[in-house]
């Protein structure tokens, strides 16, 4: 039989659980509408961006050797862009990526192909370290749109050096500066991190980010190619392209990141509602608990009266 002081320690222990949990919820829930709100402005300015981008690429007749963003360079080398958060208690935000990125190092390391990772958020890079995967550069998940967009700008510089051969320093020891040394050359970077869909769900996506993705082949062939006839560039293509590339490249970064933030505080929120439930059942389950209990003590002390007076009588 339980011990009813025990019992109501544990009844106020979870009790003070639920404030946290409650609280928790609340926050998330006020942040949202703002992360949201962000995410939503810089998603439409992506949509235009992608689409410009993938007008122009769509007229050049060999767009993989028009600008380095767009070629291979013909290694094997893989960057992986893991996107996570610097705190837990959001479900599975965090183990959903990591988990991702982790099969597809193995599947890469299978085929013989090298692996780095540039990781944004805590943990992603504690879960990697334990999988013998270091990070060439680490940084702090953001928590605003101003600190989305310096992180994008920093890790387009470091991908962009990455596939040209230029990157130097590598993080090794995890303390998000980099040590001297010349860094590796790979010929695609990719990106995983939480794409947000609604409140309830986020979806895990990894997405490449060089080469840039080439746009679809267009059903509209005759309007395609009067375009391409009457359409003039100033300053030329070339010049364009050097501009515009590398701005489509970190506004991709850009998405992820936003998605990211409101992925982990939607994830957040469902988690506290979950464990506030969790919580008051948990309660509920407990008073009934005690409450037998107690009955039974009292019962027990009533038959002991009972039996005591009758042994008097007798």
């Amino acid at each position: 039989m339980a011990n009813l002081k025990e019992i109501r320690g544990r009844i106020g222990s979870v009790k003070n659980t639920r404030k946290i949990t409650s609280a928790m919820s609340r926050i998330a829930a006020a942040r949202l509408r703002k992360a949201q709100n962000a995410m939503d402005a810089a998603r439409e300015y992506g949509k235009r961006m992608a689409a410009v981008t993938g007008e122009i690429l769509a007229e050049l007749e060999d767009a993989a050797s028009t600008h380095p963003l767009l070629s291979t360079n013909d290694l094997s080398a893989v960057c992986y862009v893991i996107i996570t958060a610097d705190r837990g208690l959001c479900g599975g935000f965090n183990s959903n990526v990591s988990r991702t990125t982790e099969r597809a190092i193995k599947k890469l390391r299978e085929e013989g192909r090298e692996v780095h990772i540039i990781t944004v958020g805590r943990k992603g890079r504690d879960y990697l370290k334990t999988y013998k995967a270091t990070s060439l550069a680490h940084h702090a998940a953001p928590n605003g749109p101003q600190e989305v967009v310096d992180i994008a700008e920093s890790i387009t510089a470091e991908v962009m050096g990455l596939h040209a051969g230029t990157f130097h320093g590598v993080d090794v020891d995890g303390d998000g500066k980099l040590d001297e040394g010349a860094g590796p050359r790979v010929g695609e970077v990719r990106i995983v991190y939480n794409y947000f869909r609604n409140v309830i769900t986020q979806e895990v996506t990894d997405e490449r980010l060089i080469p840039l993705p080439m746009p679809a082949a267009s059903k509209e062939e005759p309007r395609a190619a009067v375009t391409h006839a009457i359409r003039a560039f100033e300053p030329d293509l070339a010049h364009l392209l050097n501009h515009l590339l590398p701005t489509a490249l970190e506004t991709a970064i850009q998405q992820a990141l936003y998605n990211s933030v409101v992925s982990e505080v939607a994830a957040r929120r469902s988690a506290m509602d979950s464990a506030t439930d969790n919580a008051s059942q948990l309660i509920s389950e407990l008073t009934l608990e005690y409450n037998r209990e107690r009955q039974a003590a009292i019962t027990k002390e009533l038959m002991e009266i009972i039996g005591g007076a009758e042994a008097l009588k007798g």
